[in-house]
């Protein structure tokens, strides 16, 4: 038991690679600037008087950091390659593993800059949006599954508010890892930070729960929260264990949303509901941008596209029935 418990610890390397990758080239820079002038520095032993013994640990000391002028940058940088291919990875235009909102850009073809951008698209799912009529007089699991990915954001936003909490969602385009904002009263640090993935069929695996670690440990705040409509796979409740990472699937955020006062539970309701909340948002131009369906030209494979096309490339497939 114990062997496979230090098998799956983390080690250095892969504490610092959860950090953002921005993060680890300050720390990497910070660390050679302070080290390199700590190491550069040449005492005078004499001024020692009758302690030599601190100029025997202040030299041993400077030793240290003439090496580790070097190393910790060299780690850092390293941390900073796999944290950014890990970002990269993360952000691709199809994830295998993912539903939605999957969605990235595509370059057009150099070879022929007025090519369809969407002509060369391909999505695995080929199944339209379901129309079946949804209940919108009271909470459900499948109003939440039906709910657009940015209107699952503000919805969790205006829960933890009915808490007491001061919700800020973050802007449009990658979000670092973080969606929502918890401030207690009048705190400028936020207390705890929230990311939420509308994945109605795909479970949200260890990659987004360890991610949040990084985020936690950047931002030096205590607790962190991932949100989805669907499941989580037991390798990332296994991994939350211990981290003060709490994890809400949609059962639970449902069973959440019927806890709160009959009144409280209506304005959400509305709110959520109001207006078109099924068609996903762009998730490179925000609230305001509705995606559309598209057709690829090559395969007849359907997906959503930024309605800005082409001044916006966002796309993002379909939810595999």
């Amino acid at each position: 038991m114990a062997r496979r418990n230090r098998k799956h610890s983390p080690g250095w390397l892969d504490l610092f690679s959860l950090l953002p990758w921005w993060l680890c080239l300050v720390f990497a820079v910070a660390s050679y600037l302070l080290l390199h002038g700590f190491a550069g520095t040449r005492p005078d032993p004499r001024g020692f008087g009758a302690q030599p013994a601190q100029f025997v640990v202040g030299s041993w000391l400077r030793g240290l950091a003439l090496f580790g002028q070097y190393f910790l940058p060299f780690a850092f940088a390293i941390a900073a390659i796999i944290s950014g291919s890990r970002s990269f990875k993360s952000r691709g235009l199809v994830h295998d593993d993912r539903e939605d909102p999957a969605w990235g850009s595509r370059p057009l073809d150099p070879i022929a800059p007025d090519r369809d951008l969407y002509a060369d698209w391909k999505d695995g799912g080929r199944f339209e949006p379901a129309e079946a009529a949804i209940d919108t007089s009271r909470w459900s699991l499948e109003l939440l599954k039906a709910l657009d990915w940015k209107r699952f954001e503000l919805v969790c936003a205006g829960y933890f508010e009915e808490l007491g909490f001061r919700a800020e969602t973050t802007k449009a385009g990658p979000d670092g890892g973080v969606d929502i904002h918890l401030f207690t009263k009048d705190s400028r640090h936020p207390a705890i930070v929230v990311q939420c993935k509308a994945w109605r069929n795909v479970p949200v695996g260890v990659g987004p729960v360890r991610e949040m670690l990084g985020v936690m440990t950047a931002a030096s705040v205590k607790e962190g929260i991932v949100a989805t409509v669907g499941a989580f796979t037991s390798e990332a409740r296994a991994f939350a264990l211990g981290k003060e990472i709490h994890l809400i699937d949609g059962e639970d955020f449902l069973a959440k949303l019927r806890n709160l006062a009959p009144e409280r539970q209506q304005s959400l309701l509305a709110f959520a509901t109001e207006g078109d909340f099924t068609t996903p948002t762009c998730p490179s131009c925000g609230i305001g941008h509705r995606m559309k369906l598209r057709t690829s030209g090559k395969d007849g494979a359907r997906f959503w596209g930024c309605g800005n096309f082409p001044r916006c490339r966002a796309t993002m497939p379909l939810a595999r029935s």
